[in-house]
């Protein structure tokens, strides 16, 4: 199966950024690569010459909308979108950079002292949005539409609260703040909790959508296997990094600190086998024994991995990318992974946390990034 790639560039119109009048529609571009990512900004390149009649879109650089389409020869799908950012040039070519909508997070702040009394951490990241969105003069979030925020629950089924004066922000970076309150909501539940900017499929829909899920997660039957669709894989072990001694180092009244210390002895790489190694973590956003306690939980868990991502290289047009017709996976889901190939040995249910994807000259390559979760 041959695959190639449009990329389209719209302007943003009005107060609210809203998607306007198609400015350069670029076809079969030659080489190009976007990646998205659970929680965090996407990114995506192209490569257009210096003859197009359309590379001059440098007027539009920082405010338009950039539309990825992929054709399959049947289907032609919206597999990414977000915001143009910059571009290198030479004699011959452009290459234009963009980032996911998400990008606008780390853009806007909160207010200088925004404290949320007893309020389930669902109810703050709305909050956040909101602020993002539509408090924010000429935010470029504004067009996005408001769509299902959930509140992450417990394993007890309880909604996550945090209790004043557990969470103050003072001119901090939302996206950095939907970080550290996702981080909150997951410490003591095995929930896949992620906020994304969804979008379809249809080219001629132009609605983007903010979501929080709290746990919108499928295990899927498919597998990659080394050796099958598995071409090649980055696996990455990193035992000096493991942490068995976690304090959770929080900031109460009048700047007070206090700390909550998690220390694993047993397993592995507990310290009796493993040996004590100790990490403080300054989590000074955290006003409350609790939320202290639960975040440094997570971090110690964390700290007890000494694998980073799993990057899975597929052979070229052997899968689809997630958002393309007929993929059957999508971030947050799980999926099976088998690789048997000397020091590494993986079969298990892994998280999709990220994909990166690669197209040049009818050539597609899909890379995966997943990560061991059986332990949270």
């Amino acid at each position: 199966m041959t695959v190639s790639y449009d990329v389209q560039i719209w302007a943003a119109t009005g107060s609210t950024f809203a998607v306007g009048s198609l400015v350069a529609d670029f076809e079969n571009v030659k080489n190009i690569g976007y990646a998205t990512y659970l929680n965090d900004v996407g990114e995506c390149f192209f490569t257009i010459n210096q003859d197009d009649p359309k590379v001059n879109i440098r007027a539009h650089e920082g405010t338009a909308h950039v539309m990825v389409i992929r054709n399959d020869g049947t289907n032609r799908d919206v597999v990414w979108r977000g915001i143009l950012g910059e571009h290198e040039a030479n004699e011959t070519d452009v290459i234009f950079y963009a980032y996911g909508y998400a990008c606008a997070l780390y853009w806007l702040q909160t207010d200088w002292n925004q404290t949320w009394t007893a309020a389930d951490i669902g109810d703050i990241i709305s909050a956040l949005w909101t602020r993002a969105k539509t408090t924010l003069t000429n935010s470029q979030l504004g067009f996005v539409t408001t769509g299902t925020i959930q509140n992450p629950v417990t394993t007890s089924g309880g909604a996550v609260a945090v209790s004043l004066p557990s969470y103050k922000a003072y001119y901090k970076r939302i996206l950095f703040a939907l970080h550290e309150l996702i981080a909150v909501a997951t410490s003591d539940t095995t929930n896949i909790c992620y906020f994304e900017f969804a979008h379809t499929a249809s080219t001629t829909d132009n609605a983007v959508t903010f979501n929080l899920w709290k746990n919108k997660s499928t295990d899927r039957t498919i597998t990659w296997q080394y050796g099958n669709e598995v071409k090649d894989f980055g696996d990455v072990f990193v035992p000096i990094l493991i942490r068995n001694d976690v304090f959770g180092v929080g900031s109460g009244a009048h700047n007070l600190l206090f700390r909550e210390e998690i220390a694993t002895s047993g397993g592995t790489y507990g310290h009796t086998a493993f040996g004590r190694k100790m990490e403080p973590i300054y989590l000074t956003w955290v006003r409350d024994n609790a939320d202290l306690l639960r975040v440094t939980k997570l971090r110690s868990a964390r700290a007890l991995r000494a694998d980073a991502d799993l990057g899975l290289s597929m052979l070229p047009n052997t899968i689809a990318p997630t958002g393309a017709t007929g993929a059957g996976w999508a971030l947050g889901d799980r999926v099976n992974v088998k690789i048997d190939r000397g020091i590494t040995q993986i079969d298990k249910l892994m998280l999709v946390v990220g994909q990166q994807v690669i197209a040049r000259r009818g050539s597609e390559r899909v890379r995966p990034l997943v990560q061991d979760r059986s332990g949270s």
